[in-house]
């Protein structure tokens, strides 16, 4: 976020200070509306819903008594003490925290003169390329060794189109169509009034803008370099900063412009002024919006909001994780689909103790409807144990990738596969789509109600699975949130009714629970065949600028659940299961996942993960300061032969918007 002052240098994982410097105003009513925003969410004693919208904040009364005070000392700052006494007049004093109080100090002293805007926050410090390797390893270099990045051969990188004028307007791309062979047009989607969108490009390639309602006028073009991947269409481009501010104070008093809308512009005023001194710092491109949440992290891994993450100190580092989720050795013959009233407490209890005798090691001689092997488990169990034992093995520093072998159990992958063939529920599989801010080399899937369309840069088949589709599915989710760390209950919506009263409520002053949404989309089943990919794409997504929470997408867990040399083939039931290839099939061939810009010292072409039944990859779509990982960009390699199918399970911080 923002501090006045200098903080702890210690805390989080690789995260250090760095001061930056903002316009004055616009970024002082912006950080303002969040303090005040932050304050009614926290502060129990305040009841949410009365909370004022920010949009409001633009000419908020407490700024506005705050120039009315200079105005009457001619001019003059103003003490501590006098912003203090104006802020009280419209807060209660417990809303009101000393951060909130420098940030209107320094406003109330800078204004008189037109000086900036001076704050502290928390960046990612990433590690060298010789960190990137074990102790021991380093050592062999010598005390002052050097080690070099291998130069990666792709090109590619996000792109981020900003749209500062009152109308939606549309973004196309003006290249060469892969699937005609011939230049043309693509619409890559429309973006609204003083918002953005995002996709990937190349050095070279072209966009433009039109209106919604003529796409043949170009309003504003652009040739993308890698030196300016956020590009901005302002209507106001042109003026002075006092000529913009003056013209957007025109807009608003004639109505052109709502008071929302002049504050989001200002949003974007500070974004980019941070995102200067961002890029200064730390070399990387800022593709989130400032202020992010606090990203000081209690833990070794990071993290922003209520999300924590893995650390990656070092290149094939381990990390073990317990887990109460013991892998189905087989299979139940009825699996209902589960309700609100089967996540109670009580309802959870007679799950667990039902399914005990599929889960356990005596499980092992069961014959199930699956016909699977129950011998392999996800994880390690010993015996009668209650617990099995992940593990995350670093593939990546950076971007931060792992690898959990043996994370699902053929009968769970085998369970996963039916309802991705159809053998099984009633998951619907239809032609993958990407949404309107995919394109070329960029995709992002179609989910929860976000429109999608085909798209030549994705060839597979998609079906979307719940958590509630049944209790092996439901186990699956419980193991992936202990793999990253965080409490399963996120990953359920928290409204359901389980009878009797909220006794926390009334603590709450009417707050809804913490997490009332679920952070976790519904799992993505895919199958490619022969000829099929994904190009290299980004999962996080762009929140809107006037998220305050900013919801994105962070972690994805992908789920291999065919390997290399597998085929899926029918047991004497009709069940879909997986195994290796006899001579006479074609397995699995090519598929991997390719991370082609993960920092290495010997690899031009990055990070390449093949397929491994039941394996997890884990990687991060965000940094522990909050920005995006640029480097997270990944493929999904084309099918050679046979055919693949994995899962996607995609976790968002704070919650899935």
């Amino acid at each position: 976020m923002f501090r006045c002052n200098e903080g702890d240098d210690s805390d989080g994982y690789r995260l250090k200070e760095m001061e930056f410097i903002l316009s004055l105003t616009p970024s002082a009513r912006v950080l303002h509306a969040y303090y005040i925003a932050d304050a009614y969410k926290t502060n129990a004693a305040h009841p949410y819903d009365e909370r004022p919208e920010l949009g409001t904040y633009a000419s908020d009364s407490i700024l506005n008594d705050i120039d009315g005070l200079i105005e009457e000392k001619g001019g003059e700052g103003l003490m501590l003490d006098e912003v203090r006494a104006a802020v009280e007049e419209h807060l209660p004093e417990d809303l009101v925290d000393e951060q909130h109080l420098c940030l209107l100090h320094q406003y109330a002293l800078n204004k008189p003169s037109g000086r900036s805007l001076r704050g502290t926050t928390k960046y990612y410090d990433r590690p060298t390329i010789l960190e990137f390797y074990p102790p021991h390893k380093r050592n062999a270099y010598g005390r002052n060794g050097k080690m070099s990045e291998a130069h990666v051969s792709y090109t590619g990188y996000a792109l981020k189109f900003v749209n500062l004028s009152p109308d939606p307007l549309v973004l196309w791309w003006d290249g060469i169509d892969r699937g005609r062979g011939e230049r043309r047009a693509r619409k890559v989607g429309t973006i609204a009034p003083f918002e953005s969108i995002g996709t990937s490009g190349h050095p070279g390639h072209a966009f433009y803008l039109t209106p919604t309602y003529d796409k043949e006028h170009q309003l504003k073009r652009w040739t993308v370099t890698e030196d300016e991947p956020i590009l901005y269409h302002d209507p106001l481009e042109g003026l002075s900063d006092d000529e913009r501010s003056e013209e957007a104070d025109r807009m608003v008093r004639e109505k052109k412009w709502t008071a929302e809308q002049r504050f989001l512009r200002d949003a974007w005023i500070a974004d980019r002024s941070f995102g200067r001194d961002y890029l200064v710092r730390t070399g990387r491109v800022w593709l989130a919006q400032f202020p992010t949440p606090s990203a000081d992290a209690e833990d070794s891994g990071g993290g922003t909001g209520a999300m924590r993450m893995r650390p990656a100190p070092y290149l094939d580092h381990s990390e073990e994780v317990s887990t109460k989720e013991l892998p189905f050795a087989s299979l139940p013959e009825e699996l209902p689909r589960l309700t609100g009233k089967d996540y109670a407490p009580e309802a959870e209890a007679g799950r667990v103790r039902d399914l005990a005798p599929y889960r356990s090691a005596g499980a092992a001689k069961k014959k199930d409807r699956t016909g699977a092997s129950a011998a392999a488990s996800a994880g390690e169990v010993d015996g009668d144990a209650t617990t099995a034992t992940l593990n995350l093995r670093v593939i990546s520093v950076a971007p931060r990738v792992f690898e959990s072998r043996r994370f699902l159990s053929p009968a769970e992958v085998n369970h996963l596969v039916a309802l991705a063939s159809g053998k099984r529920g009633d998951v619907v599989v239809t032609p993958s789509t990407v949404t309107e801010s995919a394109l070329g080399d960029a995709g992002k899937e179609e989910s929860g109600g976000v429109r999608g369309r085909e798209d030549p840069s994705r060839t597979s088949a998609t079906g979307w699975v719940h958590r509630e589709q049944d209790a092996v599915v439901d186990a699956i989710f419980r193991r992936v949130a202990d793999l990253l760390g965080i409490d399963e209950d996120l990953m359920r919506d928290r409204d359901y009714d389980f009878g009797g009263e909220d006794e926390e409520e009334e603590e709450r002053g009417g707050m809804p629970p913490p997490t009332h949404l679920r952070v976790v989309e519904a799992m993505q089943l895919l199958r490619y065949g022969p000829g099929d990919g994904y190009a290299p794409h980004h999962d996080f997504t762009y929140p809107s600028i006037g998220g305050r929470y900013q919801p994105r997408r962070y972690a994805t867990v992908l789920l291999y659940l065919t390997g290399e040399g597998d085929v899926v083939a029918e047991d004497e039931d009709g069940n879909a299961i997986v195994r290796k290839a006899k001579k006479d099939e074609v397995g699995l061939t090519g598929g991997a996942t390719t991370f082609p810009r993960a920092v290495t010292s010997d690899r031009h072409d990055g990070v390449q993960v093949p397929p491994r039944s039941g394996s997890a990859v884990t990687f991060y779509g965000a940094l522990p300061d909050g920005n995006m990982d640029d480097l997270s960009q990944h493929s999904g390699d084309e099918v050679a032969g046979g055919v693949k199918y994995v899962a996607n399970v995609w976790v968002w911080d704070p919650v899935v918007n």
